[in-house]
């Protein structure tokens, strides 16, 4: 692969999309060929599962419907976007990717990781990111963000337990991974894109 995968992850509220958003205009006025995708969606097939995952009224769903629907979607981004244009040498910007499904579906609904990465291994055809970058926040924190938004997702309004598995689901697995931990409880959304620039220039050389 030519070009580089960027993810950015975290718990609800962690502020990963307006980050993602953030670095995505940067590399732009850079000149530097990026496209930026999000998790499930990014493409139309995938973004109609979105609708289905996210839909608050699809309270009945199992945890085993809820994987495979997120796999699915991820089969066809990569299927469609993300291997194509890592080919072509983009710089392809994720909002989630595989790693929000070992922490989710993993740690939050108690589906067997080996089950997990074996799907997970499967649809992203063994792309891996060259940087994983993980925004931790705090439960209170993030509550307080997400208090100011008008209508929240199927995922947004589980309980608080659900959510600090999550949360403490990021932080063990990013560990093992060798992700970067950047903490945002605190910080303004300058001062964490701060942090991200340098902690990017590692990876790519955008001068």
């Amino acid at each position: 692969m030519k070009g580089k995968l960027i993810v950015f992850e975290g718990p609800e509220g962690c502020g990963k999309t307006t980050k993602a958003k953030m670095v995505y205009n940067f590399f732009k006025k850079k000149n530097k060929k990026v496209v930026l995708l999000r998790e499930p969606g990014g493409i139309k097939i995938s973004e109609q599962i979105r609708k289905i995952i996210l839909n608050p009224k699809n309270k009945n769903m199992c945890a085993l419907t809820e994987l495979l629907l997120y796999e699915a979607a991820r089969a066809q981004l990569v299927c469609e976007k993300i291997k194509p244009l890592l080919k072509k040498g983009y710089i392809v910007l994720m909002d989630r990717f595989y790693l929000a499904t070992t922490v989710y579906q993993g740690y939050g609904r108690g589906i067997s990781k080996k089950i997990i990465d074996y799907l997970n291994n499967l649809v992203t055809q063994n792309i891996k990111p060259d940087l994983t970058i993980i925004y931790d926040v705090s439960r209170k924190e993030a509550l307080k963000r997400l208090s100011e938004r008008e209508k929240k997702d199927r995922i947004e309004q589980e309980s608080s337990s659900f959510h600090n598995k999550i949360r403490r689901g990021y932080l063990k697995e990013g560990k093992l991974i060798n992700a970067v931990i950047i903490k945002t409880d605190g910080k303004s959304a300058s001062e964490v894109f701060d942090i991200t620039k340098k902690v990017l220039f590692r990876v790519i050389k955008w001068q």
